[in-house]
């Protein structure tokens, strides 16, 4: 099993045009056969069409930003630079003959191993070489969150996985593959140029195979831990002490409010209480002014009073009412009436403002005495605040401090094996120039050339 990655692209529409169609000669026309493509299949799509699926992932790649949303997935974070289509293939041996449900059990099994398995995917299968192999264009923006695969060490995992896949199957038509698997497990860095012997062996006294230096590295990071737990505490204790001081605050100024609101509810049942005999004489006052009215309007000479009476009130209502309007309602009785009673809701209304206006008088003088509780607990909440802001900024800078200290000892700690890796490469560098290692770092003198005495 040879696996086979591709650089990213950016259209789907140009991977489907070249995966599921005939390759053209330099000059040829252009044509679309699909006499290459033995199979397709589709994965994690709503379609068994490859041209309706490569448009579908299309239009899902488009939509990350909606579907992200509606993930609850949050917009922020890492961006895709590079491009939505990741396209690799498959290749078995000239000798093996793979049925298609095996082609396309590795095809799932390789997309697992990419992590890839919930993502849309066109595996394609062609037939235009010697070796059974298929194509997979897979699309990174997953389909259900919207989010970007990351397809770091993406061919390390393949290379792993065909290495499985062989195993499985008893082949081994790879043996390079074997030796850097091989490599990899003796902890050496197969992707880079391999390295001379003695500089590798330098470098593998100073890294995690030499036990002292294993030592020293598993301390310093127990003494990193203890710090790096010690600032995580502290950030969620200042946050927590944040967070109770703005409760305090508020639960106070909840009470002050509540208070407020109460003193003003007595206070108006109060008031309203006390006017409750004055209303009675009023009311009382106005059923005697009303027998009155009744009496003078059954007299004849009597009723004139109630048009003087009448003519009093509209002009005292309507300074500029007209003669005619004037005239007309002292001599109408229903209009004598209304006016009469229209009189007494006047009376009524201007008494229940004098009692609203005490009610407000009183109002107001509660809310002037509770802005001086107010303003001191804004003015408690402030002190309390930058006491607070104070002893977390002393409380920080300490941890600064010690940050310092732990960086110097760490630096301290790792010395001796700094020194030693330099001194060994410093050798190795004498040595490319054509003198001998020492362990003083002191040059040996070349011996001079000619004949030796005998």
């Amino acid at each position: 099993m040879i696996p086979a990655l591709t650089d990213l692209g950016t259209s789907f529409k140009g991977a489907a045009a070249y995966y599921l169609h005939d390759k053209r000669e330099e000059g040829e026309a252009e044509r679309l056969t699909t006499g290459r493509v033995a199979w397709t299949e589709t994965v994690n799509l709503a379609t068994d069409d490859p041209e309706r699926a490569w448009r579908m992932m299309a239009d899902t790649a488009m939509s990350q930003a909606e579907l992200k949303a509606a993930a609850g997935v949050k917009a922020t974070g890492r961006k895709m630079t590079a491009g939505a289509v990741l396209a690799y293939s498959l290749s078995w041996h000239p000798e093996e003959r793979p049925t298609r449900e095996e082609q396309l059990e590795a095809a799932r099994a390789s997309l697992a191993a990419l992590g890839l398995e919930g993502h849309q995917a066109l595996i394609v299968a062609h037939n235009d070489e010697p070796h059974a192999h298929v194509h997979i264009v897979v699309n990174r923006v997953n389909p259900e969150t919207g989010v970007a695969a990351v397809l770091s060490n993406s061919k390390r995992k393949l290379s792993a996985w065909a290495l499985a896949y062989d195993r499985g199957r008893g082949k081994n038509y790879c043996p390079a593959r074997e030796e850097n698997a091989e490599r990899r497990r003796q902890g050496e860095k197969v992707d880079a140029a391999r390295k001379p012997r003695a500089q590798f062996e330098a470098e593998r006294d100073t890294s995690n195979d030499n036990l002292k230096y294993e030592f020293v590295r598993t301390e310093q990071r127990q003494k990193d831990a203890q710090l790096y737990d010690t600032q995580r505490t502290m950030r969620e204790a200042h946050a927590r002490q944040w967070a109770e001081l703005k409760r305090t605050y508020d639960t106070v100024k909840q009470r002050l409010r509540t208070n407020v609101r109460v003193q003003k509810d007595r206070k108006a049942d109060e008031i309203k209480e006390a006017a409750k005999p004055r209303w009675r004489d009023l009311f009382k006052m106005q059923r005697e002014e009303g027998r009155r009215f009744e009496a003078r309007e059954r007299h004849g000479l009597s009723r004139v009073v109630s048009m003087l009476m009448t003519y009093s009130t509209l002009r005292r209502e309507n300074p500029n009412l007209d003669a005619l309007t004037l005239f007309w309602s002292m001599f109408s009785t229903s209009q004598r009436r209304a006016t009469f009673d229209r009189q007494q809701e006047n009376e009524r209304r201007q008494f229940a403002k004098q009692i609203r206006d005490e009610i407000h008088t009183a109002h107001k003088r509660i809310e002037e005495g509770a802005a001086q509780d107010f303003a001191s607990l804004r003015h408690q909440y402030g002190q309390q605040g930058d006491q607070l802001r104070a002893t977390q900024d002393q409380q920080w800078k300490d941890l600064r401090g010690a940050w310092q200290k732990r960086n110097a000892e760490r630096r301290q700690a790792y010395e001796p094996f700094n020194s030693r890796a330099q001194r060994m490469r410093q050798g190795q560098r004498q040595g490319r120039g054509g003198r001998s290692i020492r362990g003083d770092d002191q040059a040996q003198p070349r011996r001079p050339s000619g004949p030796r005495p005998s």
